[in-house]
């Protein structure tokens, strides 16, 4: 009677795990559906509202009084950037001014290793998530130079003053990229990595560094470039292919908080570059550029998207399948043109090959918006 009280004890209990399994798995799959449906209905307002206000960015800021030509006669206070270098070991903060002096006195400078700097966006910097997430990858893969720039001080509020401090940040730091030169930084080991308005940043510190130099940066790594009030500029006033030997640009919330241009070398557009699965808010699918980038260091092969004109001729199968390249670190630098790819929603987020084959896991709300739109 022990013996098969202990069964139905252990049967009962092994159904009521496999029915709360269910449960949670049918509670996860609803979930992630209604967010699908909200994220087709929101994503056309958030995009009529970031249209709008970039295209009359310009005329905003010439009323308000916070133009560069504004801030040129009195430079913005530029006194408390810094840059933050991380080991396995230690993390040390120089401010930027007197970083030319003191960082070629540290042991760990070794102008041989390759130079990465990351850059962070609106109302991010180094202690939050985006570059803790960036640099523990580099340092799991070894223990390289690493470092970022902290701006909050000019870019954590008012959006607009934030989109013209990028320019005096990105020529401050190119500055002291240049000053750094004679010290044996080589510019063919300098990789810029940015997030949001971080990669506008970077471009500004490339044209600089160039411009002082006569050499370019090796590489500019940009991760949803900051798209209101970027969008349609001349290339003088943003990120371009031109301001590094190579570009690489990933789209992860194109047309909203991202830039739905093409302006690097090559330009990748995970599940349309626009609305990343999983995410009910823009800000999530802007912050899944940096989240897959992480992985990209981690992973080589986990992001492989093939050449295509568009995003419905990727679902249709209609692109260059036999011309494919690695999104994110491991990006070939000769890599050139438009590629599209889908992945998972949630981490591990790389598909491989796997993300080459378009699968419709998108709501009734986004498949008749397809069926309506061609979008």
């Amino acid at each position: 009677m022990g013996h098969l009280t202990s069964f139905l004890t252990t049967l009962w209990l092994t159904t009521a795990a496999a029915q709360l399994g269910f449960i949670k798995d049918f509670t996860k799959d609803v979930t992630k559906g209604a967010q699908n449906e909200v994220q087709a209905i929101a994503d056309p307002l958030g995009k009529t509202i970031a249209f709008v206000g970039s295209s009359q960015c310009s005329n905003v800021k010439k009323l308000i009084g916070v133009t560069y030509e504004n801030y040129v006669e009195s430079e913005p206070d530029l006194s408390k950037l810094t840059l933050v270098f991380i080991t396995r070991a230690k993390t040390v903060t120089y401010n930027l001014t007197l970083a030319p002096e003191e960082i070629p006195l540290e042991r760990w400078f070794n102008p041989e290793l390759p130079f990465r700097i990351f850059l962070h966006g609106f109302t991010d910097d180094p202690s939050k998530s985006s570059y803790k997430t960036i640099s523990e990858a580099f340092l799991e893969q070894s223990d390289v130079n690493i470092l970022a720039l902290d701006a909050s001080s000019l870019i954590h509020w008012f959006y607009l003053r934030s989109t013209v401090m990028v320019r005096f940040i990105g020529e401050r730091l190119g500055s002291i990229l240049a000053a750094l030169v004679p010290a044996g930084l080589d510019s063919s080991k300098i990789h810029l990595i940015g997030h949001s308005l971080g990669s506008h940043i970077a471009g500004f510190t490339a044209k600089t560094f160039y411009n002082q130099t006569g050499y370019r940066v090796a590489r500019i790594s940009s991760l949803d470039p900051a798209g209101p009030c970027f969008s349609d500029l001349e290339v003088a006033l943003r990120l371009s292919k031109e301001d590094a030997d190579f570009v690489d640009v990933i789209h992860t919330d194109a047309g909203v908080y991202g830039l739905n241009e093409q302006i690097g070398h090559v330009d990748f557009y995970p599940n349309s570059g626009s609305e990343q699965p999983n995410c009910l808010f823009q800000t999530c699918s802007h912050s899944r550029a940096w989240l897959l980038y992480a992985e990209s260091v981690l992973i080589p092969e986990s992001f492989i998207g093939a050449e295509c004109s568009s995003w419905k001729n990727f679902m249709k199968g209609s692109c260059d399948f036999n011309n494919t390249s690695v999104m994110g670190y491991y990006c070939p630098t000769d890599s050139r043109g438009k590629y599209y790819l889908q992945t998972k929603d949630e981490p591990p987020y790389g598909l491989r090959v796997a993300g080459l084959t378009y699968v419709n896991n998108a709501g009734i709300v986004r498949n008749i918006k397809y069926l309506v739109t061609g979008k």
